[in-house]
């Protein structure tokens, strides 16, 4: 029997440029935004590969002044922020290019921010939306997992706090999106796994969110079923797997886009604000601790899943997505990471804290379930 539809809202206006040698629009691109450029992006890789010279040589090109900030740090911080808004204020910058992974894109969304007016990140903050105009931004991501060159969302580190913040807003959403899988060439196998659990993540996240709609479960399915067919192969070295993959990312950040994440996020953040855990290792820890807890309220999305990946059901679907994690590298558990046992209850209390993700969440979650749902991440019991 069809139902009738409910009102749903999709909007993702960013130009998507994908392939390999895409790159080499990007003067072309960024010359319609702007003219004056500040190109935002981490402190090593980017200029110790040679990537950050040839995209300096290419904005020059066609005509850009170029203002470099490389001071960008993992999990970027409120400090950072204001650093790049004033090299972009001191430079006249009027466009905004990101070249690295969710952090450096992450970042440059907060620069844009505070570059275009006289603001304050810690006045803007969600559950504030941020609804002025910003500088444009370009993403380049250079990992297969970040997303968040087609998001609304830029992440950023209250060191002081130990707290993860974000700012929220369609002029977030970057004008261009550049995908190149050559930046993938010679990212390392632990990245390569790390990310694409993270795109992983954001997909079966988008699909459990109360949010979610007819088009973001399409962009999340196929997500989830291009990374689960890849990204062995991707681990392995294969550069058509890696661009396989990268686009399973973007897909994944399309679909969060609209629906946010849910609790695996919101628990993950403990992990990288106390630990130093890289936020894509941390929620493929917690993964399957999830879905096995809440699968259900989405078992006929999963089915979909299950039909594309020729498995049996959804207890084949979990395992399945246990055997990746394990061909890829990832840890089984908590305990493996450091983690005591003694810090539970510290995590379900910073986890709760997460009401945009505990709210978006298809099921209320208690303190006690949020617990054993830790407890299972401690002792690697993936399955039960």
């Amino acid at each position: 029997m069809l139902h009738r539809m409910s009102i749903f809202t999709f909007h993702n206006p960013t130009k998507i440029i994908f392939g390999r040698d895409s790159i080499s629009k990007l003067g072309e691109e960024t010359s319609k935004l702007g003219k004056k450029c500040l190109l935002v992006s981490g402190r090593s890789f980017a200029r110790r590969s040679g990537y950050l010279d040839a995209i300096e040589r290419n904005l020059s090109a066609s005509g850009l002044m170029i203002t470099i900030f490389n001071e960008v740090e993992p999990n970027p911080s409120i400090e950072t922020l204001y650093g790049g808004a004033t090299a972009a204020k001191k430079g006249e910058c009027d466009v905004v290019v990101a070249f690295g992974g969710g952090s450096a894109i992450d970042a440059a969304k907060g620069i844009a921010f505070l570059a275009s007016g006289d603001v304050k990140l810690e006045e803007s903050f969600a559950p504030n939306e941020v609804l002025r105009p910003i500088l444009p931004i370009v993403a380049i991501p250079t990992t297969c997992g970040t997303g968040s060159e087609a998001t609304r969302y830029s992440v950023i580190t209250d060191v002081t706090a130990r707290k993860k913040r974000t700012l929220f807003g369609l002029p977030l959403l970057p004008k261009l999106a550049l995908l190149d899988p050559a930046f993938l060439d010679n990212l390392s196998k632990q990245m390569v796994a790390y990310t694409g659990f993270d795109a992983l993540s954001h997909s079966f996240e988008a699909l459990l969110s109360k949010s979610s709609n007819r088009i973001s479960d399409i962009l999340a399915i196929e997500s989830i079923t291009t990374i689960c067919q890849n990204l062995v192969d991707a681990h392995g070295g294969s550069l058509e797997s890696r661009e396989q993959v990268l686009f399973g990312s973007l897909l994944g950040g399309m679909a969060i886009n609209t629906t946010g994440t849910v609790i695996v996020h919101g628990m993950g953040y403990y992990l990288t604000n106390y630990h130093g855990i890289h936020h894509g290792l941390a929620n493929s820890v917690l993964l399957l601790h999830v879905l096995r807890f809440e699968g259900d309220h989405v078992r006929d999305k999963l089915q979909r899943i299950i039909v594309n990946l020729g498995l049996r059901d959804i207890p084949s679907l979990f395992d399945s997505v246990e055997s990746l994690a394990d061909k890829v590298g990832i840890p089984r558990s908590l305990a493996d990471l450091g983690i005591k046992a003694t810090e539970l209850d510290l995590m379900v209390s910073d986890a709760m804290s997460y009401a945009r993700n505990i709210d978006n969440n298809p099921v209320k979650v208690s303190n006690e379930e949020m617990k054993e749902i830790y407890s299972r991440a401690l002792s690697g019991k993936r399955t039960g």
